[in-house]
């Protein structure tokens, strides 16, 4: 009862696009909105092999599972739209494969649904993926940290 009342409200869907960025957490559905559709992705990860090692090793393969979903209109996918940020300051170009490790599709068409697995060797720490679909600014980012502990 002596906590604070939460003032923004849980499981809502966020909205971002090319004029306002959108900076999420795993697990956020975000409403992308682009010039030719728009889609709903949602990021979840990093899931790391290597949990309670010690002592802690200095980076580990890093896996996140993106899903985009209710695509409308035409929504480009293409695998150097992914890029990581980590604690370091670093940029790391992962590896994006379709769930099943098959290329994913350059496009998503109204309606359809994708996964794609986002892989990558992390320094331990924090960081943000990010998904840059047109333009040259990011347009939503995920926060994450990468504890092996």
């Amino acid at each position: 009862s002596w906590l604070p009342k939460p003032t923004v409200r849980v499981g809502r869907t966020v909205t971002a696009s090319a004029a306002h960025p959108w900076l999420a957490i795993e697990g956020d559905a975000v409403r992308v909105d682009l010039a030719g559709g728009r889609v709903l992705v949602t990021a979840v990860g990093p899931a790391v092999p290597e949990d309670g090692r010690f002592p802690v090793p200095p980076t580990t393969p890093c896996t996140f599972t993106l899903t985009f979903a209710a695509a409308a209109g035409v929504v480009p996918l293409s695998t150097t739209a992914f890029t990581i940020i980590d604690e370091n300051g670093h940029l790391h170009h992962p590896r994006v494969t379709a769930v099943n490790g098959g290329p994913p599709p350059a496009r998503l068409t109204p309606g359809q649904t994708v996964s794609l697995t986002v892989k990558d060797v992390l320094p331990t720490g924090n960081g943000r993926l990010r998904w840059t679909p047109a333009g040259a600014r990011p347009i939503v980012a995920w926060d994450f940290d990468v504890e092996i502990d």
